[in-house]
């Protein structure tokens, strides 16, 4: 088996010359993955997409492919996190379709462009604290607080407990390995304390927002688990994806990468170019059948490679390069399939205003220092900064 490492410093600075290598095996290839093991993944656009709208061979629990329920499959987490583990993204057919129909409508385009103004509003209220007397982190001082923000106010959580929800989600993302995991343990367990008490609180006394229509709304005959579980994923998930494409793409501009009307095709280019989510969550083989040449055995854990999909030349011309007005540019960075990201659209709406209101107010950023290299998180299957230090200048 070949050694393929999506997290080395050198993959994540410039991919192309391992995805290339990896395409030359072949559609899928075999890899190890923390936590995970030995697992097959996609290396071209159309392997991606067939893996994931096939949900008649592969399913996302394994106990749709003669293996353990999901809630047992991960051994090692605590208790508590048995609710957390059967979500929105690991649950197949009918019970997958229960939950998603339940919020769909909450992030449809049109819904996610009502919430435009108060983007905007926690975008220039961010903005403002930042010191322009210094170099700031546009990562931790802007890029994660803002979505987690929006996510707090389409949810319907009120802004005192918003802050107990960042403090505690802050280590969630930083995991590594299985070390780094048991010191994310405390903020889980608060996390999701949290959102439980908050859950509580609002079936007795309704509010505007999502938890609300969800315990209220009795055609969706949802329990407090699978609340829990949908709040929990909408915080984790859909703050992560945001985060790195934000700060993918201030690295970028400032390495001189064009953000010009319609600002929405830079959107989609860095989300090609970066694939800040650069895999999937395994999805399991649930029956012994052949697949691009290789025999996928019952159980297998097949992942989409979306990174190596949006760099597939195949697909995308000149797919190396930052080209922010590219037409057409159907990239599957937000998956594909039964499972397309829910939040997509709220994830672009985020990263268009939050990059058009940061360049509005300081269109001569730059980096500190100046040309300083990216610092890219270790975690594994993202691709995004740790840190990116800027001077803001007007």
């Amino acid at each position: 088996m070949s050694h393929h490492s999506l997290k080395s410093p050198e993959f994540l600075r410039n991919p192309s010359p391992a995805l290339a290598k990896m395409r030359a095996e072949g559609p899928l290839v075999r890899v190890k993955i923390p936590l995970i093991g030995l697992c097959w993944t996609t290396t071209t656009d159309t392997a991606a997409r067939e893996v994931l709208k096939d949900d008649i061979n592969f399913a996302r629990n394994p106990a749709n492919a003669g293996g353990k329920d999901i809630s047992r499959y991960y051994w090692f987490l605590p208790r508590f996190m048995r609710p957390l583990t059967r979500n929105i993204l690991s649950l197949d057919g009918d019970a997958h379709k229960r939950i998603r129909a339940a919020v769909d409508h909450s992030f449809s385009r049109a819904e996610i462009d009502k919430l435009r103004g108060e983007i905007t509003q926690v975008a220039d209220h961010y903005l403002d604290q930042l010191d322009t007397e210094k170099p700031v982190d546009i990562t931790e001082d802007y890029a994660r607080l803002l979505p987690l923000d929006v996510i707090s106010i389409l949810l319907g959580i009120k802004p005192k407990l918003r802050q107990k929800l960042a403090r505690a989600i802050a280590p969630i993302s930083k995991p590594t390995g299985v070390m780094t995991l048991l010191t994310a343990l405390p903020g889980l367990y608060k996390t999701q304390h949290l959102l439980r008490q908050e859950i509580q609180t609002i079936r007795t006394n309704s509010r505007a927002g999502l938890i609300s229509s969800l315990i209220h709304d009795d055609t969706n005959a949802l329990t407090d688990d699978e609340i829990l579980s949908l709040a929990f994923v909408l915080f984790i998930a859909g703050h992560e994806t945001t985060l790195h494409l934000i700060s993918d793409a201030v690295f970028a501009i400032t390495e001189g990468a064009e953000f010009n009307a319609p600002t929405s095709l830079a959107i989609e280019e860095f989300m090609r170019f970066f694939s800040p989510v650069m895999i999937t969550k395994p999805l399991f083989v649930r029956k012994t059948h052949e697949r691009f040449g290789q025999t996928l055995k019952q159980g297998d854990k097949v992942l989409a490679n979306l990174i190596a999909a949006s760099h597939d030349p195949a697909r995308f011309e000149n797919p190396e390069d930052i080209q922010t007005e590219r037409r057409p540019n159907a990239h599957i960075g937000f998956g594909f399939g039964p499972h397309v990201c829910l939040g997509m659209h709220l994830a672009r709406a985020e990263t268009q205003i939050a990059l058009e209101r940061l360049f509005e107010r300081y269109p001569n950023l730059e980096r500190a220092p100046k040309g300083a290299p990216p610092i890219y998180s270790q975690r594994y299957g993202f691709r995004g900064m740790n840190s990116l230090k800027v001077n803001l200048k007007p």
